[in-house]
Parts: C-alpha cells; sequence; structure tokens
C-alpha cells in the first residue's frame, strides 16, 4: 500500500502555501500615483551680475563652511561654537531622528507580528460530580503559545505608509539644514553687524580725540583774546554731542554681543566678544546658476520631499476602497497536572483568523479621506513652486543690493576724501582768518557723517554677501 501523507503534516505544508502565497502578493499592486520629481523652468542666468570669480575644483570640499571665504578666524569659531551648542539645531536633530524612527514603525507593518502568550490556569472541582474521585481534585493548566498575525499589504497601503514616513524624514533632514543655514547666517549678519558697531565706536572715538583738542585750542585762543566765546560753546557742542553718539553706539553693541551668546548656545553673561575692526572687502564668491538653486536650497529640498510624501498619501487614502486581509496563526503546548494523575502535554496549533474586512458603507468618508490627500498634495506642490519662486527672489534681491552697494560704496569714498580734502582747507582758512569758526565745525560735521556713512556702506556689503551665500543654499 503506497504511502500516505500524514494527517500532522497537513496543517504544516498548508500553512507553507499560505505564507509563501501571502509574500508573493506582497509585491502586488501600488495605488498612488506615479511619482516625478518637480523640474521647474529656471532661467539660465540671473538677472543682475553677480561678484563672481571663476570656481576652483577645491571650492566644492568647502561648499559646507561657506564662511572660511571670509578669512575671519574669529567668526569661525564663533560658528563651531553655534553647530555643537546650538540649542535650536539640537532641536532639529531631534526631529530628524523622531521622523527616523517613525518611518521604522510605519514599515514596521510589512512583517509578521509574534506574539508569545504564556498563561496559567488552577481549578478544582467537588467530589459530588459523577466519575470523580473521592474528594474532588485540583487541575492545573499551563499554555504557551506563539500567535502570528499578518496583514497582507495587496494594496501598497503599508508601503506607501513607509514611503511617506521616509520622504517626511528626509524632509525633517532638509529642515535640519536649513535650520543650520539659517542659524549660521544670521550669527555672520551679527557679527559683523558687530564689527560695523566696533568701527563706528573706534571712528568717533577718534573724533572725540580730535575735538577734545579743537576745544582745548579754542579756550586758549578765547584767553588770548583771538576768537569769540561763541566759537568755544560751539567747539563744545561738537564734542559733547560726538561723545553721546559713542554711548549711544555701545548699547547697540552690547545688544549685539548678547544676540551672538544666545546663538551659540551661552549665557551673555558668560560671553564677551573684544573689539576687531571690519578690515578688507567681502569675497568674491565662484559663479553661481538659478538651476543650482534647487541643488542647494534646503527648503526647496524640504518641500520636495513633502510633495512626495503626500503623492504616497493618496495611495494609502485609495487602499481604503479595498479589502484589508490578514492572516493568523497560533501554535504551542497545553500542559495539564493533576493532583491525583500524572501530568500531560499536547501540542496545539490553528488557523485563523483569516479575515477580509471591506469598508462598504462609511457614510462617504473614504472618498471625503482620499479628495483630502489629493488636496493635500495640491497644496504641497503650490508650496514647493512657492519656495522655488521665493529661492529665486533671494538671490535676485541679494546681487541687486551687492551691485548697488558697490558702487554706492565707490561713490561713498569719493565723498569721503572731498571732505576730508575741504576739512582741510576750512581750517586753513579759519586760521587765516578768513571764516568765521562755525564753517570748520561744519567740514567737521561734513567728514565724520561721510566717514560714517562709509563704514555703513561696508557693513552693508558683508551683510548683502551673507544674504547671498544663505540665498544659494550655503554654496555656490
Amino acid at each position: 500500500m503506497p504511502n500516505q501523507p500524514s494527517t500532522s503534516s497537513i496543517p504544516r505544508c498548508l500553512t507553507f502555501v499560505i505564507l509563501h502565497s501571502s509574500f508573493v502578493i506582497l509585491s502586488g499592486c501600488n495605488l498612488a500615483p506615479k511619482y516625478f520629481s518637480p523640474q521647474p523652468a529656471l532661467p539660465t542666468e540671473f538677472k543682475t551680475e553677480g561678484p563672481w570669480r571663476t570656481a576652483k575644483p577645491s571650492d566644492d570640499t568647502a561648499r559646507g563652511d561657506w564662511w572660511t571665504f571670509f578669512n575671519d578666524t574669529r567668526l569661525s569659531q564663533l560658528m563651531r561654537e553655534a553647530e555643537t551648542a546650538s540649542p535650536t539645531l539640537e532641536i532639529a536633530r531631534q526631529r530628524v531622528v523622531e521622523a527616523r524612527a517613525q518611518a521604522r514603525a510605519d514599515k514596521a507593518g510589512l512583517f509578521p507580528f509574534v506574539t508569545m502568550r504564556n498563561s496559567a490556569q488552577r481549578d478544582r472541582s467537588t467530589g459530588t460530580m459523577a466519575f470523580q474521585f473521592a474528594g474532588g481534585r485540583t487541575r492545573s493548566t499551563l499554555l504557551n503559545t506563539l500567535d502570528f498575525q499578518y496583514e497582507v499589504d495587496f494594496w501598497g497601503r503599508i508601503r506607501n505608509l513607509g514611503k511617506a514616513g521616509s520622504a517626511r524624514a528626509d524632509a525633517e533632514d532638509a529642515d535640519l539644514h536649513n535650520a543650520r543655514l539659517g542659524l549660521l547666517s544670521e550669527l555672520a549678519m551679527n557679527y559683523y553687524a558687530l564689527r560695523v558697531q566696533d568701527a563706528q565706536i573706534a571712528l568717533l572715538k577718534r573724533t572725540v580725540s580730535v575735538r577734545q583738542r579743537t576745544v582745548d585750542l579754542a579756550r586758549k585762543r578765547f584767553n588770548q583774546g583771538d576768537i569769540a566765546q561763541i566759537d568755544v560753546a560751539q567747539a563744545e557742542t561738537d564734542l559733547a554731542e560726538t561723545q553721546a553718539e559713542a554711548i549711544g553706539l555701545e548699547r547697540q553693541r552690547a545688544e549685539l554681543e548678547h544676540a551672538i551668546a544666545l546663538l551659540i548656545g551661552k549665557m551673555p553673561s558668560d560671553f564677551t566678544l573684544p573689539a576687531g575692526p571690519l578690515a578688507g572687502a567681502p569675497p568674491s564668491l565662484p559663479r553661481s546658476v538659478p538651476s543650482t538653486l534647487l541643488e542647494r536650497r534646503p527648503d526647496i529640498a524640504s518641500a520636495e520631499r513633502e510633495m512626495a510624501a503626500l503623492n504616497a498619501e493618496i495611495g494609502v487614502a485609495r487602499a481604503a476602497y479595498f479589502p484589508t486581509i490578514t492572516i493568523g496563526l497560533r501554535g504551542g503546548t497545553q500542559t495539564s497536572f493533576y493532583q491525583l494523575v500524572d501530568n500531560h502535554s499536547s501540542h496545539i496549533w490553528g488557523l485563523g483568523p483569516a479575515a477580509v474586512e471591506w469598508p462598504l458603507l462609511r457614510g462617504g468618508r473614504v472618498k471625503a479621506n482620499h479628495e483630502v490627500s489629493k488636496a493635500r498634495y495640491e497644496q504641497g506642490a503650490a508650496t514647493y513652486r512657492q519656495a522655488v519662486l521665493a529661492a529665486m527672489r533671494d538671490a535676485e534681491d541679494a546681487l541687486s543690493a551687492l551691485d548697488v552697494l558697490r558702487r554706492q560704496s565707490a561713490a561713498q569714498d569719493v565723498t569721503v576724501n572731498s571732505a576730508t580734502r575741504a576739512l582741510e582747507l576750512s581750517h586753513k582758512r579759519y586760521e587765516s582768518g578768513l571764516v568765521a569758526y562755525y564753517e570748520v565745525l561744519d567740514a567737521q560735521r561734513t567728514q565724520l557723517r561721510a566717514e560714517r556713512e562709509s563704514t555703513r556702506l561696508q557693513g552693508e556689503l558683508f551683510l548683502a554677501t551673507v544674504l547671498l551665500v544663505k540665498a544659494l543654499g550655503g554654496g555656490w
């Protein structure tokens, strides 16, 4: 007689067939629309010609540390401190960690859930029941099983949840880079604003020294009867005004110093930035073109990844139109121990529950959720387009500002030279008795205003360069 398969092997064969079929089905449908990364039409050149220079091969390697092009050791030190100690960046880093963990949790449904169950039960029956031992008996039951449950992702619901989670994690990573770029750009702008205050204060202090000598000379000449008392009063007034301006700038400098302390994660009372010069001119950057904005702007990258996540969520919403299929298996042992009888154990197994859940009537909820997902995707697409437009505007604004400021600064240099020459001539005319002292004072005021404006424009050039770097995504 031919060998027949044992009845105990049938459940194992059936289990294998079900599991194998499930994993084959797993690679089935995907109801999310096919996603294409957006490619917006951009001009080949910026409208305003920038302060570009010929790029070198080493430029790409330094793209992350863009501030090194300013050749300021103190600024570079502050940047490193901000990267390691800023609470703002730590918040952004932890959001990335959270998003990555959430993405893994979303993908967990692709794998079977296995649960171990252990239970114990003890009961006693009375001796009055039929077929019982005298005095009754006590029974203890131990149950140990492994429960297997698996949702067959035939419609791609879980896979699309995982894709959405991964895309959002990528968006959070881009947001981290955007936070870093924003923080370091703000730090650089505060730093150069403070250096402008240093230069202005130094200029005013030099002016105070000059005007103090002028007051001393005016008093001496008044005592000799060479000038009127009003000339002395005018000189003293200009001296006091200059001293007051210098003191006022010290308050603004202190506020900028406190802002820098916050950006690098320090208490204002524990941070001091010694005065320093605003020397040289801002660097010229390697040439850039509009298309690079899509590669380097982290806010654009974040918007694109959010679009991908919203596209995947359309697939999640569409899957709700179709049935959810789950299968279950159970296997283990059951042991019973009687007080008067030897203990014995048996193997147990079970198939199920195998369930199909199909939403037939939900009051229009499934359709509404589908429409919500599509509307959110369209919002994400509009947000992406807006991010691209804003990036182009930021870049053009920074380039335009640099162009205007460079021309304005060159013109202001001529003004400073002319005002300095006029002051020298007014002194000679006054010493020759050709003009009254107020003409000298007026020339001094004009020359001081010209120098202060020149310093301000120099600082604006540094700030505009930082804004250009930020507009280009921290690179070029």
